[in-house]
């Protein structure tokens, strides 16, 4: 019987993308074919690792921040390459962690059976077989890719514009995407600037802003005015424990509960909330899945703005530049909403109402940064792929808007109902089904099991 060679297409090379083509080399049967195709051209960087400034950090130890299940210290030891004295509870610059995952992917490309293949490129159009055995891939350049299995591996899109602002988006005093921000490109010395959020996207910008403009004036804007926690700077003292987790799992499936357990404990223990926090980590995915869809939308309305500030922490460098400015009074933060907004000469003009006050504030702002955080509800986000596929209904949003429709094996579900066999998901997107998707602890065990089930599917 003829031998047929087996084609994978992975679609996105950050993260997820370079993980699931490292796994695929490291384990693919000899004579299979891999392509990856991403728009920049540039491998296993994507948003979060193509930062140039060493002042972004991994908001992550570098003890876990090991892209491979089977070497936990992989990075660890990476990184005392260059810091002989680093530690587990380091933490290091994105750009460098950047650099291990290209030199990893390249590793693995030298070694590997699998003949790889690297396209710089625009998916225009993804067509199915009638059998469903096979996929066209189109690019925007007319070159054509046939696959076995195609895998969608798109990480994070710019946020959504709030409300209040759609007056402003093709204002260049706004700026709509946070990532593609410059601070540079601010020519005043000592600009008004005001950032729309507080969470970890924020603290990014305002560390570049006050290294670019040192006398920048910076407002953070925030429905609760919550402020970012860090890290601790040492690890904790031995001899906490806590059974959390599985005490949240022995009582009833409603956020009520949940929230009233961690609290219990944290009571108990204070100084030990990082911890708590950090024991609910192995069970996340499993608390979410317990919850229906009345208590997943309660949770999304009135838990996650607080599960994002104490779950999703800075490092402790990166920390104490901001907790310097808000001392210095550079930073001013206010807890409300906007009102309204329009261009007014060279300036943003914005009425402001704060929380719990009847009272509007009148301000101005030489900019106006979005960093609300990544949009995840595809009805929102404007990207040429994603429209297409949900024109042609090849992929769905979760009912919640927090991510697409993916079946348990990864599966992509269709605007019908039905899993697409030949057509799977792996990134942050993930969260809709499991929540605890979107750092690398759990994608790179995510990239692993589906790497497994296609190279089942390929014969290895």
């Amino acid at each position: 019987m003829e031998f047929q060679v087996k084609h994978l297409v992975i679609i996105g090379a950050g993260f997820s993308g370079a993980v699931t083509a490292i796994e695929f080399l490291k384990r693919a049967p000899q004579g299979s074919r891999l392509t990856i195709i991403n728009r920049s051209g540039k491998m296993a960087r994507g948003l979060a690792y193509g930062t140039n400034s060493p002042d972004h950090l991994l908001n992550v130890p570098a003890g876990n921040m090991s892209a491979l299940v089977d070497e936990p210290n992989s990075f660890l030891n990476y990184f005392r390459q260059f810091e002989p004295d680093a530690h587990s509870g380091s933490f290091v610059s994105r750009k460098l962690y950047g650099t291990y995952l290209s030199e990893l992917l390249d590793l693995a490309k030298e070694q590997s059976r699998v003949q790889c293949e690297s396209v710089a490129g625009e998916v225009c159009s993804i067509e199915p077989q009638a059998d469903g055995t096979k996929a066209l891939i189109v690019l925007q350049t007319g070159e054509q890719i046939v696959a076995d299995h195609v895998v969608l591996a798109f990480g994070n899109f710019p946020p959504a514009t709030p409300r209040g602002l759609q007056s402003l988006v093709d204002s260049r005093f706004y700026v709509e995407d946070p990532w593609a921000f410059k601070a540079e490109e601010i020519h005043c010395e000592a600009p008004q600037v005001l950032l729309i959020g507080s969470g970890l996207t924020a603290v990014d910008i305002l560390i570049s802003l006050l290294r670019s403009h040192p006398k920048a004036s910076i407002t953070m804007l925030s429905r609760r005015g919550l402020l970012p926690t860090d890290h601790r700077e040492k690890l904790p003292a031995p001899g906490f424990t806590t059974n959390i987790g599985a005490d949240l799992l022995a009582g009833s499936a409603t956020v009520a509960d949940y929230v009233r357990q961690v609290r219990r404990e944290v009571a108990r223990s204070p100084e030990h909330w990082r911890e708590i926090v950090a024991a609910l980590r192995p069970v996340t995915s499993e608390l979410w899945s317990r919850l229906n869809v009345v208590e997943r939308q309660r949770f999304l309305r009135h838990v996650q703005p607080h599960w994002d500030v104490y779950r999703h922490r800075v490092a402790p460098q990166t920390f104490r530049i901001y907790q310097d400015a808000l001392a210095a009074s550079r930073i001013k933060t206010i807890a409300g909403r906007i009102v309204s907004a329009r261009v007014a000469g060279e300036c943003v003009s914005m009425t402001i109402m704060p929380r719990g006050s009847d009272l509007n504030i009148d301000c101005s702002f030489d900019r106006v940064i979005n960093c609300t955080g990544p949009c995840t509800d595809i009805r929102k986000i404007s990207d040429p792929l994603i429209s297409y596929l949900s024109k042609e209904s090849m992929i769905q949003a979760d009912e919640l808007g927090v991510g697409i429709a993916v079946a348990q094996d990864y599966s992509v579900v269709s605007g019908s109902g039905s899993n697409l066999q030949w057509l799977s998901y792996v990134g942050p997107m993930l969260k809709a089904r499991l929540w605890e998707a979107t750092a690398v602890p759990e994608l790179r065990q995510h990239a692993r099991a589906l790497v497994a089930k296609i190279v089942e599917r390929f014969g290895g």
